[in-house]
């Protein structure tokens, strides 16, 4: 079987059969005028690049004075496509995964070789290790690198895409797509086009397919119509509407609404529960957690450290506000024990003179605000993991506080 086109647009990064990309091309004009100049169909096969379909288009073939130029250039071009199959690994697939394309230089060279006082880009570099491998097509035609660099990166692309794809390769058309979409969500609006080229080159045949035989001879030929394109993609948001309800109408059955923590089981704790309920938020930021005695701990709650620094916790689950005694338990216990820092965390508020206190002696106040948030991502979390089918919904329990993460790291 040859091989058909396949594209992805530079500017848009979707996915068609098409040699101008259908997506940018429907855009609103001054839209379309704008991705025009900086666009470019990338093929999956570096011969579908126009440069190298002149004798099938037939450019020139009526300039008779031409035809042994013509002739010179299309030798040219296939040694061109020779060389790179040939150098395309190691050298092309090594230097876009390590290097990668990143835009040309200011101060690049259109000629290769050295230059008084150069400063080499790694992509002349490489163009220069090519050349001394034999490519010294690239020499006459150095604009073609940057192409086949970016039709490299679509193959690597569209590797990951077939191996991921095959795992999903069961039944029906619908149930092919119903299995990727689920897993890859809206990606199909970028990939449906590189989906069935993946299904045609590896001879998986489904009767609503209507593939056209001459796409992998003829230059220009799509290998699956525009407008079925269409029809799939409004088939494909279907699909993905339909998992979407499915998975709220699931959420709302059996979700457990028990299991969230609202700041009325923080306020029903204990002090000891509390305490503890701290010890788990630390905990799950990556700290090691050491709790006190519960007398005689001289002002200090809770202990925590992490990459060697070492800070005393109050802990304050009041009715009331938290005055200046907290904050001055805290300094005390900073110093008794040699902490690095000193925080006092209630699920109240701070007086005034408590966190006027707090600034100029430099102890973190965390209050009843900042407690919410917590309890807030905690609760997404909780939704979260229900939706990927992680923990038991049967088994609430309010204080099991394993989120935050963002949160505590950003107010530690």
């Amino acid at each position: 079987m040859g091989a058909a086109m396949i594209f992805q647009c530079s500017s848009c990064h979707k996915t068609s059969f098409e040699i101008k990309c259908p997506w940018c091309s429907s855009a609103p004009a001054q839209e379309a005028g704008q991705q025009a100049s900086v666009a470019q169909q990338v093929p999956l096969d570096p011969s579908f690049y126009p440069e190298f379909q002149y004798q099938t288009k037939g450019f020139l073939k009526d300039l008779l004075g031409k035809k042994k130029e013509q002739a010179q250039l299309n030798e040219l071009l296939r040694g061109v496509l020779r060389k790179y199959s040939e150098l395309k690994k190691p050298y092309f697939a090594n230097f876009f995964h390590t290097l990668r394309l990143n835009g040309q230089g200011a101060h690049e060279a259109s000629t290769p070789g050295p230059r008084p006082n150069g400063s080499y880009s790694n992509r002349e570099l490489f163009r220069e290790v090519l050349i001394r491998k034999g490519f010294t097509e690239l020499e006459e035609l150095p604009h073609l690198l940057d192409k086949l660099l970016l039709t490299t990166g679509f193959n690597a692309a569209y590797f990951g895409f077939s191996n991921e794809i095959s795992r999903h390769i069961k039944g029906s058309l619908t149930d092919i797509l119903k299995s990727w979409i689920a897993e890859a969500g809206t990606s199909f609006r970028e990939d449906l086009s590189l989906f069935f080229y993946f299904l045609w080159s590896s001879d998986i045949r489904h009767p609503e397919l209507p593939y056209v035989a001459e796409a992998a001879s003829t230059y220009g030929t799509p290998l699956l119509p525009w407008s079925t394109l269409q029809t799939w993609l409004r088939t494909c948001e279907q699909i993905h509407f339909d998992i979407l309800v499915d998975r709220l109408a699931t959420k709302l059955e059996h979700f457990d609404p028990s299991r969230f923590v609202t700041m009325y089981h923080v306020d029903a704790m204990n002090g000891y529960e509390f305490e503890k309920f701290l010890a788990e938020i630390f905990q799950t930021a990556g700290y090691d957690v050491e709790g006190t005695k519960l007398s005689g701990d001289q002002g200090a709650d809770l202990f925590v450290s992490r990459f060697g620094k070492k800070i005393v916790i109050q802990a304050k689950n009041y009715s009331g506000s938290v005055g200046n005694a907290a904050v001055q338990e805290a300094i005390s216990a900073k110093s008794f024990y040699g902490c690095d820092e000193a925080m006092v965390v209630t699920n109240s508020y701070f007086t005034r003179s408590a966190m006027e206190l707090a600034t100029a002696a430099a102890v973190r106040l965390i209050g009843r605000h900042d407690l919410q948030l917590y309890l807030d991502d905690y609760n997404q979390r909780i939704i979260e993991q229900f939706r990927l089918g992680e923990g038991d919904p049967a088994d609430p329990d309010p204080t099991a506080f394993t989120s935050g993460l963002g949160q505590v790291s950003s107010l530690i």
